[in-house]
């Protein structure tokens, strides 16, 4: 299933909002960014309660209590809270969520053309996986976090694999070759793949399973040496855990959405995150919330989405064309609205690049700011060199 479009007419400060996720040739992956406090935490939670959760059952009350925080207005019966467009082997449905004010909030609605197999089809899904510190707003003081936890199979929090959810992985994927013998008459490759793909994972280690498949076995490379798990860093543990989960705990062709998955990740690996995930879950597609500049430039420009505050509400930005550069500090000053150095240096070289513009580049002033950024940067810096560039047309 893939989510096409998500339009939210009233949820919190998100306000007449429209977010496409139209696919296209380049990996499934949307990136969203903002600023702290911006919605990317908000936005996945809505996301994910209200496709998880508006089949009446026990899970339905976390969708209440999340729309308890809009304020209605009561004179008006019947309220549109958002609308989904979703696909699913080429046919496009569409899923509206409505809500019932008589006095007091009371009930939500649905309005969908799908049929009862493709609407538990769609609740089932849905994945969302998030800090354990994060504060979840469908959340109210007397839930207790455990029973949560079995209501809604679907939400994790970022956990280091256990041995028996990496078992558990070896043998999903054997049970996937026997499935495919009883189907085609042939076994599959699956158990082949994950085991070659365990054994290349870390940089210099290797993991895999006993003989017996009764144990986990970490080692150096090229080594009999035994390893612990505790052995590995916790960006090691953390990139295991992603592959683990989604491996084990996802099924095919589901709808991801992860938050500030880049958390422990090496740069390098925030980089090769978006391919990653794209082989790790096959047919998925992924809205990933981050600060990473490297998630975020190794994302097609047009899966980009930007959250901006404006007057106490969030506005939705997607790119229409590319940056001209595509590197981090483009990223950073444009798509983040912030600033790629220190701010200190930044107010040094403003101050200095003023002066010389002035054409006071021998002054006290200037010398002594030269000075202090000089404790910053070398005199071969790039902004060095546009202000020699500077002096040199402007003689």
């Amino acid at each position: 299933m893939q989510l096409k479009k998500v339009e939210i007419i009233k949820y919190r400060n998100f306000e007449n909002v429209t977010i496409d996720f139209e696919k296209n040739d380049f990996p499934n992956v949307f990136s969203i960014a903002s600023k702290n406090g911006g919605g990317k935490s908000t936005l996945l939670q809505f996301i994910f309660i209200v496709l998880h959760c508006f089949l009446k059952n026990d899970k339905a009350k976390y969708l209440l209590n999340m729309l308890d925080a809009n304020v209605f207005d009561k004179t008006i019966k019947t309220h549109s809270i958002a609308n989904f467009i979703i696909s699913d082997n080429k046919e496009v449905y569409y899923f509206n969520l409505l809500y019932d004010v008589d006095g007091k909030i009371t009930d939500f609605m649905i309005d969908t053309n799908m049929t009862v197999d493709i609407v538990e089809k769609l609740s089932n899904s849905i994945y969302l996986t998030v800090p354990d510190a994060q504060p979840l707003h469908f959340l109210s003081e007397k839930d207790d976090k455990e029973e949560m936890r079995k209501l809604l199979p679907n939400f994790s929090t970022y956990e280091f694999p256990t041995e028996k959810s990496i078992l558990n992985s070896f043998e999903h994927e054997k049970q996937e070759d026997f499935r495919e013998m009883r189907v085609h008459g042939r076994y599959g490759s699956n158990y082949i793949d994950f085991q070659n793909e365990l054994k290349n994972f870390i940089e210099g280690k290797e993991i895999g399973e006993n003989q017996e498949g009764t144990k986990i076995t970490f080692k150096l490379k090229g080594s009999d040496k035994a390893l612990l798990s505790e052995d590995l860093s916790h960006g090691e543990l953390r990139k295991l855990g992603i592959y683990i989960w989604l491996k084990s705990m996802v099924q095919k062709d589901a709808i991801i959405l992860m938050d500030e998955v880049d958390i422990a990740l090496h740069p390098s690996w925030q980089y090769e995150l978006v391919d990653d995930l794209t082989q790790w879950s096959k047919g998925s597609q992924f809205l990933l919330a981050t600060h990473s500049p490297q998630i975020l430039s190794s994302t097609y420009y047009k899966n980009l989405i930007f959250l901006n505050k404006e007057e106490n509400k969030t506005v939705v930005k997607q790119p229409n064309e590319m940056f001209s550069d595509n590197d981090i500090n483009t990223i950073i000053n444009l798509g983040m609205d912030s600033t790629h150095i220190p701010p200190k240096l930044a107010k040094l070289q403003f101050e200095y690049r003023k002066l010389i513009e002035n054409n006071q580049k021998d002054s006290d002033i200037a010398k002594e700011l030269e000075s202090q950024i000089l404790e910053w940067e070398t005199s071969d810096s790039a902004f060095f060199q546009r202000i020699k560039m500077h002096l040199r047309f402007n003689k």
